[in-house]
């Protein structure tokens, strides 16, 4: 897969805080990656969100996950899991507050790994990994 690279290392460092990852090539758009981090909360939860990153830019899959995480709405999201009397439903717990934490947890977790991405791209230069895997092919 092109950007290999890069996409190993989004891996560890998604994988070492918890989250599994998955990525596929968006066929419908040229050189565009999707990736699927998923990770439980502490309700059990199997939560998951897609991102895309373009041209193996770093800056796109941060200002993705960025934006997701700007969108997430906690109660909004609770109100999927919900029953009709107020109660969770589908796996949810039983309790309103208990799914509003769980969604605030999701929330937490996107912003963590939203920190780690950002802070190993500065430290790491992670945006120079998609020269190295050029270099690497010719």
């Amino acid at each position: 897969m092109k950007h290999q690279k890069l996409i190993d290392r989004i891996t560890e460092i998604a994988e070492s805080d918890g989250w599994s990852v998955s990525v596929e090539e968006r066929k419908d758009r040229e050189d565009t990656l999707e990736f699927a981090f998923g990770k439980y909360t502490d309700a059990d939860q199997d939560f998951s969100f897609y991102v895309e990153m373009t041209d193996g830019d770093i800056y796109t899959l941060i200002e993705d996950i960025d934006r997701y995480h700007e969108d997430y709405d906690p109660d909004e999201e609770a109100l999927l899991w919900l029953g009709p009397d107020g109660h969770g439903m589908n796996g949810a717990p039983y309790r309103m507050t208990d799914v509003v934490k769980d969604m605030e947890q999701c929330e937490t977790f996107i912003g963590e790994l939203l920190e780690l991405l950002v802070e190993a791209n500065r430290n790491e230069r992670l945006y120079a990994l998609e020269d190295e895997d050029e270099e690497d092919n010719d």
